[in-house]
């Protein structure tokens, strides 16, 4: 009797086990259904506006490699190049209409035909790659960047002042706006500081986009006995590289890293890199810090020069990376100068 008393207790002991395996696994967490997918949201559309051709190896190029690296991202772009001033207005208006979200105006030259059509199209954002207009109502889906470009010809005017022999030095721009203007007297006082016996003899083309007019003006300068000429005039700068590659005249490029046009001549480039510009209104839009006036320079990795040539003095390397590295931390700035103090 005892080992079935037994046996009915173990058997018993057992059930319980069982049945209370059974309340847990109930209680158990009951698996969720799959979470359905949604898709993501679409990008918005992106144009650009460019006032010369996209492949001047220069301004123009840097501003459509921006827009690239942005089609790369997932983007939809889409670009006008060798926008007159007298259709800016209306190619805004083409691509806001078409529901472009980001419109780019590559230039001073945009700057009030943005804030005139950025007005009738609030949800439509306007990025002008250049200095807003002087004394305009600025408007909250428009942004500016007053891109300090001076700061990189200063130190341009480092590397012209120190290497010249003749001690005359040539300067091609494009138009008479106030960023051609502090860039040329940017540039002309690195070269009084540097190289009191030197001058530089400025020519404003009125044109970004005439290489015959680049050419005649350069080829005026060697005349003068120019040993350096330093162009920041866009497609009208390739007629300087050419006027000055026929005579053996050493250069200073503007808008991208321009050696290859000119590998034995070309001493640097100032660098406006607006590429990271143009990529970061995206960051901003989706902060909602866009808008307003960006104000840039060296420091802020915007501005810089193109590696120097191994023509350029180590003297003049030298003096370059301490005003440099002095404009970065703050203990020198640039002299900001909207005239001209050249020789004409």
């Amino acid at each position: 009797m005892k080992s079935f008393s037994l046996l009915k207790k173990f058997f018993v002991f057992g059930l319980i086990l069982m049945m209370a395996a059974l309340v847990i696994a109930g209680c158990g967490e009951k698996p969720k259904p799959a979470a359905e997918k949604t898709a993501a949201p679409a990008k918005m559309k992106i144009a650009m506006l460019l006032p010369g051709p996209a492949n001047d190896a220069g301004w123009n190029t840097a501003a459509y490699q921006g827009l690239m690296k942005l089609k790369d991202s997932g983007y939809e772009v889409a670009f006008t190049e060798s926008v007159p001033v007298a259709n800016i207005e209306e190619a805004f208006r083409n691509y806001a209409e078409k529901g472009y979200g980001l419109i780019v105006g590559h230039g001073f030259q945009f700057g009030d035909p943005a804030l005139k059509v950025a007005g009738q199209f609030a949800n439509t954002k306007i990025f002008v790659s250049g200095k807003n207009p002087t004394n305009a109502k600025m408007l909250p889906n428009v942004g500016f960047i007053d891109q300090s470009e001076f700061e990189g010809a200063y130190l341009c005017g480092i590397v012209a002042g120190m290497t010249t022999k003749t001690n005359k030095i040539g300067y091609v721009a494009g138009m008479e706006i106030p960023g051609q203007l502090a860039n040329l007297a940017a540039f002309t006082k690195a070269v009084e500081a540097v190289n009191p016996q030197a001058k530089v003899f400025g020519i404003i083309t009125g044109s970004f986009s005439d290489p015959a007019k680049g050419k005649e003006a350069a080829t005026a300068q060697i005349e003068n006995g120019a040993d350096i000429i330093m162009h920041a005039a866009d497609s009208t700068g390739l007629g300087v590289i050419e006027a000055a590659k026929a005579k053996n005249v050493m250069l200073i490029g503007y808008g991208a890293d321009q050696s290859a046009l000119a590998p034995e001549l070309m001493l640097t480039s100032l660098i406006p890199d607006l590429s990271k510009a143009i990529t970061q209104q995206t960051e901003r839009i989706d902060k909602g810090t866009f808008g307003g006036v960006w104000k840039a320079g060296i420091k802020d990795g915007i501005i810089d020069i193109a590696p120097l040539s191994a023509k350029v003095p180590q003297a003049a390397k030298d003096k370059v990376a301490q005003v440099r590295k002095d404009i970065v931390e703050g203990k020198f700035s640039v002299p900001e100068i909207y005239e001209r103090i050249d020789k004409k």
